[in-house]
């Protein structure tokens, strides 16, 4: 969900070592008591003080149910890139898979599960082979450096608060931070009970290319995955089956950050040794105009609008320096990214908000239907 949560950019937990079966995997390290430090986190779900290793919370603060009571799956997509001859990095392989979300103590996990045209070890070295993280907002610095699979699956988040349909989520962090790409969801559940899988499928897309926001109950790069396969696709849409009793999606209805989040990586630094010079190489003559600031103790320089407030646009990157190196950067702005007033206006039908269906969960019933009609019609 919290992409790029691709999408859900939820944390893991080795959820409580002490009393709560969790336990690390047997290469990270961990015993009771080592690298602890209080989170610094407020919840008003509880009284008890949090306890963080490495990423990983000890303990839980929270008591209200939520829709991580029960395991959910999210439905994603993967390209496997390769250099090419000239050293230019170029497609090898996309694929479909599932994430399944499990909830330990006030963590969760994921789990990945190959859909279509993806093996288990292509997915997890992707996943481990990501370069070390920096998260930037206005409470500071954060990095992912301890990021590895757990005896629970692989850290994605912090379940930071819950009431039922309402919550909020977090990245996982060194820390434990919950400001980290913290999202505030709220969420409306539908039954899809004997609908059809083309009713979670744009009603256009045999015939067209949907644009993102038309996809509402399924992310849109799925989408085009599937579409490739003429045949396949066709046979798929008019499909017969329909989604078994139970079978429950959870549609996001708005997805809101609190404060401007920055994310880059080592891999990201630049050969500019200036923001200025930044700034003139790759945005000098486009149409944007950007502002210098300060976040969390870093220079910063990002695209604003005509009043100076900070508005995003996929267009338009920041650039973070950071011990005297520039970084190019990826962030999403304050706001609700659902919003279809989030960003600049869209330009040609083509939005600067997230699609709803880039941020869905579906129940084990929903997902094991999908996979299998999926899977009995792409080979």
């Amino acid at each position: 969900m919290m992409k790029k949560i691709s999408y859900l950019a939820i944390a893991v937990s080795l959820a409580t070592l002490a009393g709560c079966g969790g336990g690390g995997s047997s290469d990270s390290g961990m015993t009771s008591g080592s690298n602890n430090s209080n989170t610094g986190n407020n919840n008003s779900s509880g009284n008890t003080e949090l306890k963080c290793d490495r990423g990983i919370l000890l303990n839980s603060n929270l008591t209200a149910k939520s829709i991580f009571d029960d395991s959910l799956y999210s439905i994603d997509y993967l390209n496997i890139m390769q250099r090419d001859s000239s050293g230019f990095m170029e497609t090898k392989k996309n694929g479909i898979y599932a994430e399944k979300i499990s909830l330990s103590g006030q963590m969760l996990y994921s789990e990945y599960l190959p859909i279509y045209n993806l093996s288990l070890t292509e997915i997890e070295t992707d996943e481990q082979s990501k370069p070390v993280d920096y998260n930037l907002n206005s409470s500071g610095l954060y990095t992912t450096k301890t990021y590895q699979k757990q005896n629970n699956g692989w850290p994605l988040g912090y379940l930071t608060t819950s009431n039922n349909l309402k919550l909020s989520l977090a990245s996982f962090n060194d820390k434990c931070n919950f400001s980290v790409d913290k999202l505030d969801y709220t969420f409306e559940s539908i039954d899809l009970s004997g609908k059809k899988i083309k009713d979670i499928l744009p009603n256009n897309i045999l015939t067209n290319y949907p644009k993102t926001v038309e996809y509402t109950y399924i992310n849109d790069q799925v989408g085009n995955i599937l579409k490739r396969e003429d045949k396949a696709l066709n046979n798929l849409i008019n499909s017969t089956d329909t989604f078994p009793q139970g079978s429950i999606i959870y549609l996001p209805k708005s997805a809101i950050y609190d404060d401007n989040q920055f994310s880059f990586s080592e891999d990201n630094a630049t050969k500019f040794q200036t923001l200025d010079e930044w700034f003139n190489a790759l945005y000098g003559k486009s149409p944007y105009k950007y502002k210098h600031d300060k976040v969390g103790g870093l220079n910063v320089i990002y695209s604003v609008d005509s009043n100076g407030n900070a508005v995003f646009s996929f267009g338009a990157d920041p650039a973070i320096e950071k011990d005297g190196k520039i970084y190019d950067g990826e962030w999403n702005i304050k706001g609700d990214v659902l919003s279809s007033n989030y960003g600049i206006p869209a330009i040609n039908g083509f939005a600067n908000n997230d699609s709803s269906g880039e941020h869905t969960l579906f129940n084990k019933t929903a997902y094991e239907f999908i996979s299998a009609q999926i899977q009995t019609y792409y080979k």
